[in-house]
């Protein structure tokens, strides 16, 4: 194996660091691997597979990816470890491309002791694991584009692993404050982590929805958002150099120096919960009490009531008890950088009195929500605020038609009144449009004679600018 620094999260990216592994059909092309090409026309397969790096015993072993992957183009990622005195065959992550049905895949070695699932491998081996390589497949089915790779990484927990608490800090970071109540609820309690992908991401200017970044992340062999290995290749194709590693309270004091917050795995009780379950929360820095002598972490915990009790305190002690030592480093998107997603298509919406509902229309063309549609529909009434981020509003489901239109909630039929619309579909585009619902009429005037007191003009109303 190559003889290298043993260290438990290592990330490869950047032309130099590329070349050093093995590229089959493939080749770098500014800091990335992209399929080879022959005559202009790109090959249909290639693949690129990293030396063999030793790293410290280890129990779990998690692995990233960021691509920039177009329609038909596709990323498959591979792993094999070295245990017990043998390497295992290679494990797939899943195919992966912002615009395929991804889903994980589980696999095991062939006696059951190394094995994947979702987005962990665990070696049940005495000794654990004490080698990787990673391999990742590039592939297209359109000889004018090609899938690029920008970034791989591998992060292990290790067995013998002495945390560092490294040199307190005092500095708190802005992250937006998302909570569950407030948005899609189909994915259940696992929407913290496209929550806080969201919220890591709209720090630096994004404002994407969570919605977006839940259905771009969703695996759909589990119907969940839980996948950390599909969150990080989200934010990738976001554009964000985004990657999962096992830290120390060192490790996070160095992400919040940099002016980076970073999603944690804490185990805590959640109300309705029996068990201890593990909560992502968004770490936004450290600070200090002077009136206690007492350090303290700063985080956003998305499982509030609202998203104004988002952000919380917890002492550093018991930070480091329910800490696990999962996290996901995002860095801000460099300017050159080509993104995949968000994709938004702006779209008209037109109500129709023979089906007594609403449709989205491109360039005239009525555009029918299929009926495997399983994405999120809702309206975002205009309340006069100017909110942070569009995350922040207040969304509310829309019902959806067998015709493949849209009702809106009574509630909003009620009030009337200017609103979006937001459609995403379940490879996270989202179609938008703006609509002037009416105003339903006044109530009644009341009966003459029901006040004693002197009418006054209104602000904003002819009398009150004629004095």
């Amino acid at each position: 194996m190559r003889a290298m620094e043993q260290r438990n999260n290592l990330v490869l990216q950047g032309t130099e660091t590329f070349s050093r592994g093995q590229l089959d059909n493939v080749a770098l092309d500014n800091g990335s691997v992209v399929l080879d090409s022959v005559a202009g026309r790109y090959l249909q397969y290639g693949s690129y597979t990293t030396p063999e790096f030793a790293m410290p015993a280890f129990c779990n072993l998690n692995v990233s990816w960021n691509a920039h992957a177009p329609q038909n183009t596709m990323v498959e990622v591979r792993c094999r470890v070295y245990a017990g005195g043998n390497w295992t065959g290679w494990m797939s992550f899943g195919k992966w491309a912002p615009d395929y049905p991804r889903g994980s895949i589980n696999a095991h070695s062939d006696d059951g002791l190394i094995f994947l699932m979702g987005d962990t491998v665990t070696v049940a081996l005495p000794g654990g694991g004490t080698g990787v390589q990673l391999q990742v497949n590039l592939s297209t089915n359109d000889d004018k584009v090609t899938p690029a790779l920008r970034l791989l990484s591998a992060a292990v927990r290790p067995l013998a692993w002495e945390k560092q608490d490294g040199h307190p800090i005092n500095r708190r970071l802005y992250l937006p404050e998302y909570c569950l109540s407030a948005h899609d609820p189909s994915f259940g309690r696992e929407m913290d982590l496209p929550l806080v992908m969201a919220a890591l991401m709209n720090r630096w200017g994004e404002d994407i929805l969570p919605e977006e970044v839940a259905h771009i992340m969703s695996d759909k062999a589990t119907g969940s958002t839980g996948n950390a290995a599909f969150a990080a290749a989200a934010a990738g194709c976001c554009g964000y150099p985004c990657w999962q590693a096992w830290m120390d309270l060192k490790d996070l004091r160095e992400q919040i120096h940099d002016g980076c917050s970073v999603a944690v795995r804490i185990e805590r009780r959640i109300r309705g919960q029996r068990d201890p379950v593990g909560v992502w929360m968004g770490l936004r820095g450290f600070g200090h009490d002077d009136a206690v002598l007492a350090d303290f972490v700063l985080l956003n915990d998305p499982t509030a009531d609202s998203d104004g009790a988002v952000n919380c305190t917890m002492a550093v002690t018991d930070f480091a008890r329910y800490f696990t030592g999962r996290a996901i480093a995002l860095r801000p998107k460099p300017r050159d950088i080509e993104a995949d997603r968000p994709r938004r298509v702006p779209c008209s919406f037109e109500y129709s009195t023979e089906d007594d509902c609403w449709y989205l229309s491109l360039r005239g063309q009525r555009q029918l929500l299929p009926a495997e549609f399983s994405g999120w529909a809702a309206c975002s009434p205009h309340d006069g605020v100017a909110h942070a981020t569009t995350a922040h509003r207040t969304f509310r489901r829309m019902e959806r038609t067998r015709t493949g239109g849209f009702r809106f909630p009574a509630e909003q039929t009620a009030s009337g009144g200017r609103c979006s619309i937001y459609i995403i579909d379940q490879t996270g585009t989202m179609q938008f449009a703006e609509v002037r619902l009416p105003t339903p009429p006044a109530p009644s005037a009341p009966e003459a004679n029901q006040s004693t007191l002197p009418s006054a003009p209104l602000r904003g109303t002819p009398d009150a600018f004629n004095g």
